[in-house]
């Protein structure tokens, strides 16, 4: 179990300084969050500013060293440019600093994206639904819808191509919900609406579901 203790205030400059130096021993941070880290501990704006002066001049702070290492773990963790950015903004760094870094950068974001697929998904990502799926999952982490379709792409090449991957998903859908041939209006425009909302294209829907129905003729 685990208990929140309250933050002790800082009587004088040393205990702001301690606090910045024990954070930034942890991990390198921006300049913003090092005033919220140590502005928990004193309100003396006069303090905080002397502090962070000092640890800029002894390059303790460092926003483009900050802002190189956050891309490059970032990266490594399969986080896109977008993703990167915003976090970055939401640290306070400027969009400067790390539009330049990222021009020195020559990291492969379509790489990370696929390395993310293989770790999620051991198929083929083939039928609209489970490629909704995967775009929006690789749209979470950051990445951009070029590299995202790319990305996919490549995941698919690993494994065998089999234009009807999307068919028997949909077909496992439909024998899920009816259990016999679906001829009346409203159990087939139930049917539509059951494989739309699961992503899949009216066209191959209506392919599924004409499928569907000639199973049950060849069992006849």
């Amino acid at each position: 179990m685990s208990f929140n203790h309250p933050i002790k205030p800082a009587t004088d400059i040393e205990g702001v300084r301690r606090s910045a130096f024990w954070h930034l021993g942890r991990r390198d941070h921006s300049e913003k969050e090092l005033r919220e880290k140590i502005g928990r501990k004193t309100d003396n704006q006069q303090w905080i500013d002397t502090v962070v002066s000092e640890c800029f001049e002894y390059d303790y702070l460092n926003d483009a060293r900050f802002v190189e290492n956050f891309i490059r773990s970032s990266q490594n963790k399969g986080l896109g440019r977008k993703r990167i950015e915003g976090d970055l903004k939401r640290k306070g760094i400027d969009e400067d600093v790390f539009t330049t870094a990222f021009e020195n950068d020559h990291h492969d974001d379509v790489l990370s994206a696929v390395t993310l697929l293989s770790k999620k998904y051991k198929q083929r990502i083939a039928n609209p639904h489970l490629k909704q799926k995967a775009m929006g999952y690789l749209q979470n982490k950051g990445h951009g819808f070029d590299d995202i379709f790319n990305a996919i792409d490549i995941h698919n090449e690993v494994y065998p191509n089999d234009d009807c991957d999307y068919l028997a998903e949909a077909m496992l859908l439909l024998s899920r919900k009816f259990k016999t041939q679906i001829n009346e209006r409203k159990a087939h425009d139930k049917a539509i609406r059951l494989l739309i909302s699961r992503g899949y294209t009216f066209t191959s829907t209506l392919d599924a579901i004409k499928t569907f129905n000639e199973q049950f003729n060849e069992q006849d």
